[in-house]
């Protein structure tokens, strides 16, 4: 029982009869895959073809198994979801940043710590017109370093006829957007699933005019948090959207895309999910709880990692390396959670490229393709301002996103 070279590659496994390699064939498939593709496309499509075929539950999985109920299933685990009492954020202060984009400061009761938002406010804090709101996550790097989506990208220009607040929290450093287990050395007091579910959203309905009618989407490290959260609140959470991330937290490749995001910035997965074998990685695995998204439109999108314009640079040469790698890993995990969802029914959109290597401009391009499936989800108005966005000159070098990390030096 052998599995053809080209059964593996598009990822449909078939057996031929001989129970060795049909040798003859292997040249033929290789020279038809190598010239129909790029190169450095390779990594990205064998990822995904493993995921395809036999190997996909092991590598995106585990041992678990589809729709177990695991919430309550240990006696630690359900530390690692929100407390369903868990009171609203306390709004601090509001300033003013350009434009329609304002720096909102709340307290966090569940870190017992202040977080800075990077909104989106059509028509300032004085336009009290109800509307919904769209949470736009960031990497690895939080925006702890200074940059954001506000000066990354031209998202301002993209929203400014937009009636909806767009909500950026800052310094979700490393941290899978999740409850943790315990304190890290390095990334503090980490409870963002509760931040997201409980605190933040009733503030900006209360305060800044919200209709609870809402989307969240994120890059790179927070692209499966934010379907994991938008499962655990389908009610409010009508669309939500993962951008060259991973939407699997299970099995061996899960498993590791998880560990290399906190990694970045010198965080303890221990403290965070336990060991692998701890119940809480498969309890916040967005594929393995699909039917939790049944009524929730869906968008994945992820990159085979080619260098190209898309990414901002000079040469294709400054993007090779951990910007293909973990581009070419987002689209193998981000192509196999799509096909899942695909055979369970669930309403989701792919939008898979050749071109980008796990850069802003990618992730813009990508956010501009969801409002698609995003803005009909929430019903968004247009929205007329009186002057456009002028958005201040960015330095002569503005880094370059790596692992959702903003900044060449990490």
């Amino acid at each position: 029982m052998v599995w053809k070279l080209s059964s593996l590659l598009s990822g449909r496994v078939q057996q031929s009869g001989s129970s060795l390699i049909d040798a003859s064939s292997v040249p033929v498939a290789a020279s038809s895959l190598f010239s129909a593709i790029p190169l450095l496309a390779v990594p990205a499509l064998f990822l995904a073809a493993l995921g395809g075929g036999v190997f996909g539950s092991s590598l995106y999985e585990g041992a678990s198994s589809h729709g177990s109920s695991i919430r309550n299933g240990s006696s630690n685990v359900g530390e690692t979801f929100p407390d369903e009492d868990a009171r609203p954020a306390t709004l601090q202060s509001v300033t003013h940043i350009e434009n329609d984009i304002y720096e909102v400061t709340v307290y966090s009761h569940a870190m017992g710590r202040e977080v800075k938002n990077e909104v989106i406010l059509p028509g300032g804090p004085d336009n009290e017109t109800p509307r919904p709101t769209f949470y736009l996550l960031m990497g690895a790097d939080g925006a702890a370093n200074g940059w954001s989506w506000r000066n990354s990208s031209d998202y301002q220009e993209f929203f400014q006829d937009k009636l909806v607040n767009v909500v950026t929290p800052i310094g979700s450093v490393s941290s899978m957007q999740a409850d943790w287990y315990r304190e890290d050395e390095a990334t503090g007091r980490n409870k963002w699933l509760t931040y997201f579910t409980k605190e933040l959203p009733p503030l900006m309905d209360e305060y800044f005019h919200g209709n609870g009618r809402d989307a969240i989407a994120g890059i790179s490290m927070s692209g499966g948090p934010a379907l994991h959260i938008a499962s655990l609140e389908p009610g409010r959470f009508r669309a939500a959207a993962s951008y060259s991330g991973c939407p699997a937290t299970s099995g061996v490749l899960g498993d590791t895309y998880v560990r290399q995001a906190l990694k970045l910035n010198g965080a303890d997965a221990a403290k965070m999910w336990g060991m692998s074998s701890d119940p809480a990685w498969v309890a916040h695995s967005p594929v393995l709880h699909l039917d939790a998204l049944r009524n929730t439109a869906l968008f994945v999108s992820a990159a085979q990692g080619v260098p190209g314009a898309i990414d901002g640079t000079e040469t294709s040469s400054e993007r090779i390396g951990p910007p293909l790698a973990i581009e070419a890993a987002s689209y193998a995990c981000s192509s196999y959670f799509v096909d899942q969802a695909q055979h369970a029914g669930l309403d989701v959109e792919w939008y898979p490229q050749v071109e980008g290597t796990h850069s802003w401009g990618l992730f813009e391009k990508s956010m501009r393709r969801s409002w698609g499936v995003i803005g009909p989800a929430l019903d968004v108005q247009r929205f007329e301002r009186a002057t456009p966005v002028t958005k201040s000159p960015l330095p002569e070098e503005a880094p370059q996103p790596v692992g959702g990390s903003v900044g060449s030096s990490r």
